[in-house]
């Protein structure tokens, strides 16, 4: 075979393979990273079979006060929040997503409750005003202690208050 031939083939397959390899390496995006923490951690802690440390998803522990149990996700640039009754990953300025991550978000979040939680319900009187995307499913009567649900809620354009944030809230007693 020809060396220039063969070299030139090389070289293309070299290429082909490193640009392949990036593509199935590469970080997902923020709304993906968000919706796997969810499905990976806040499903199961709500569902109580959560066996693994979120450190284990690659989170990084930063709790703030005492008895706190909160992490930052380098990949999203977000803190999971663990309480009692519910699991929060947020996001705060300047790192909040943008309002097409937030769709984004939102519609992933949706296909998730929909699959995972048919009991809940999409709430259309849940909302918050034009410059805010605010979905919630929920279930229960509302300020019932047995109210449970997820909620998504990004508010890009608030300057240094711009932020998002999803949430899993259990009942509060059974």
């Amino acid at each position: 075979m020809n060396p220039k031939i063969l070299l030139t083939v090389c070289a293309a397959g070299l290429a082909a393979g490193l640009l392949l390899g990036r593509e199935l390496h590469s970080e997902p995006s923020r709304a993906d990273r968000t919706a796997q923490l969810f499905t990976e951690i806040c499903v199961p802690f709500h569902l109580g079979t959560l066996d693994e440390s979120p450190e284990t998803f690659g989170l990084i522990r930063k709790d703030l006060i005492l008895h706190e149990q909160r992490w930052v996700d380098p990949v999203s640039a977000s803190f999971l929040h663990l309480q009692e009754h519910s699991c929060t990953i947020s996001t705060n300025a300047p790192y909040s997503l943008t309002k097409a991550e937030g769709e984004v978000l939102a519609a992933k979040i949706e296909e998730i409750v929909a699959a995972i939680f048919p009991e809940l319900a999409f709430d259309p009187k849940a909302t918050l005003g034009d410059n805010v995307l605010f979905r919630a499913w929920m279930h229960g009567k509302v300020a019932s202690p047995q109210r449970w649900g997820v909620s998504v809620y990004v508010h890009p354009d608030f300057g240094e208050s711009a932020g998002s944030s999803v949430s899993l809230m259990g009942p509060r007693s059974s």
